[in-house]
């Protein structure tokens, strides 16, 4: 009777809850590789942008832009 495979003592899965467990783990995940994706973005894209523009228009002349412009004959109306 020992050996009888009906009788063994380790427990079947627990399917009960299952898909409601496993969507809160998988939301929880994503919430969290959202945050950290987000932060990374700004800071290895936006940031550096966003000093880049910056910096080019505290030397931007546009008044020396627009008369380079005029000289080489951009405009029809000037």
């Amino acid at each position: 009777m020992a050996n009888t495979p009906a009788a063994s003592s380790s427990a079947g899965p627990v399917l009960r809850g299952l898909h409601n467990a496993t969507i809160k783990r998988n939301l929880a995940v994503a919430l969290g590789l959202t945050a950290v994706i987000t932060v990374a973005f700004k800071i290895l894209v936006n940031d550096p942008k966003k000093a880049a523009y910056a910096e080019f228009y505290q030397k931007y002349d546009a008044n020396k832009s627009f008369e380079r412009m005029k000289a080489a004959g951009r405009f029809q109306s000037c």
